[in-house]
């Protein structure tokens, strides 16, 4: 997995999606319920300038999903593969919700590629909360 990240996330193989797309898929598709919307984790400009692609919605090309949250990590701050643990449960939250209306109330899947610290998805998940989320869970590719 390690080495599938490096090419897919860093050295930017985009089609390397395509080995985990359709069985990544089908797992979420098996575990969420009709009221659960789904949202990527979003990645920030500098990254998609540097990248080209939000590698999480790569990974569920072809499911529908809710792009409610934006990613604020400014372009100097060090990315979350770049920290230590004790820096990622530190770090403060680069996500805002860009649509209110549409998370109060609502049930919610955060899709991310990988859980390690699950600082990602609680911070994704705070603010979904803080915005009047009903519910909130993730779903992950790989821990």
């Amino acid at each position: 997995m390690k080495e599938f990240f490096q090419r897919y996330k860093f050295q930017g193989d985009y089609w390397l999606r395509k080995a985990f797309c359709n069985d990544f898929i089908n797992f979420i598709q098996s575990l969420v319920k009709e009221d659960e919307h789904l949202v990527p984790i979003p990645v920030d400009q500098g990254t998609i300038k540097v990248r080209g692609f939000n590698q999480v919605a790569g990974l569920i090309e072809g499911l529908e999903f809710e792009p409610v949250l934006i990613s604020q990590r400014s372009e100097q701050a060090r990315h979350q593969f770049q920290r230590s643990r004790r820096e990622r449960l530190q770090r403060e939250n680069p996500f805002r919700v860009v649509e209110p209306n549409k998370v109060a109330g609502a049930k919610w899947v955060i899709i991310d590629d990988i859980y390690t610290t699950g600082v990602t998805v609680r911070q994704a998940g705070r603010e979904l909360s803080k915005h009047g989320a009903r519910q909130v869970r993730s779903i992950t590719l790989c821990r």
